[in-house]
């Protein structure tokens, strides 16, 4: 896929996959947009986008606040003339026991990983729709489709996001927008990942582990491709299929493997 002068946003752009990916489309020759909530990160991941690519600019944003998102797209379309790629990578995790679970935190998890998603493809989807061309992804996680103990909210956020991508999917594609779900394995060199092996996660086999830059280079390659999802790692996808055939075993091993500290 052609990538010279697209214009692109990227949510979650300070850090770990989604700097990557804005780096990566930069190096591509596209104009990037990036957004993140930690100003300091930013301001780093700004410094070295706009050395790639001086039309290329980052600002502080929250993307469950609707009316700064659609402000931001309306500065983008003034700004580039209209906006191609959008990939929704900005989430929070939060692992946690439901018994100390409460409904606030879901509901903070909720409007930045799901509302969040919702807020930036609806302020995006219509100006794509009128140019009859555009790409969406949403950037999802392993759980999503084998939740595990310990990550009930945030199973549940990348769950209802990857339902409402795949439906909008149907509707979109023969208009020209292809809508898809990233499964990036497990990257262990990001802050979030960091932050839930330190409360006890589980570390997964080595098969699945994978890097910013090989989430970035496996998008970029299947950005164009036909089909919904893109996964980094096929083995991932061996867990829902195992869970149908086999429940007793598998709920055996999530229990064996799974246990918090």
């Amino acid at each position: 896929m052609r990538l010279r002068d697209r214009v692109a946003l990227v949510t979650g752009a300070s850090l770990g996959i989604g700097r990557r990916i804005a780096l990566d489309l930069a190096r591509a020759g596209a104009t990037v947009v990036g957004v993140a909530r930690r100003a300091e990160a930013l301001a780093e991941a700004d410094a070295e986008l706009r050395g790639i690519s001086p039309d290329s600019w980052t600002r502080t944003l929250d993307v469950a606040d609707e009316q700064a998102v659609r402000a931001l797209l309306e500065e983008i379309v003034e700004r580039h003339g209209r906006l191609e790629i959008l990939i929704c990578n900005a989430a929070i995790e939060e692992r946690g026991s439901v018994l100390d679970l409460d409904l606030e935190t879901v509901r903070r998890i909720m409007r930045v990983n799901f509302e969040g998603v919702v807020n930036c493809v609806l302020a995006a989807v219509d100006d794509m729709v009128a140019h009859g061309e555009g790409w969406i992804v949403g950037v999802s996680s392993g759980v999503s489709r084998a939740p595990v103990p310990m990550e009930a909210a945030y199973a549940a956020s990348k769950a209802a996001m990857v339902a409402f991508l795949e439906s909008i999917s149907y509707e979109l594609e023969p208009r020209g927008v292809r809508v898809k779900a990233l499964w990036p394995g497990f990257v262990g060199e990001t802050p979030m990942a960091r932050a839930s092996i330190a409360q006890g996660m589980a570390v997964p086999p080595k098969v699945v582990h994978r890097t910013p830059e090989k989430v970035s280079r496996t998008l970029l390659r299947n950005l164009d491709r036909p089909g919904f999802e893109i996964n980094t790692s096929r083995v991932e996808m061996i867990a829902p299929v195992f869970r149908t055939l086999f429940p007793r075993p598998y709920r055996r091993s999530v229990v064996r493997t799974q246990r918090p500290r």
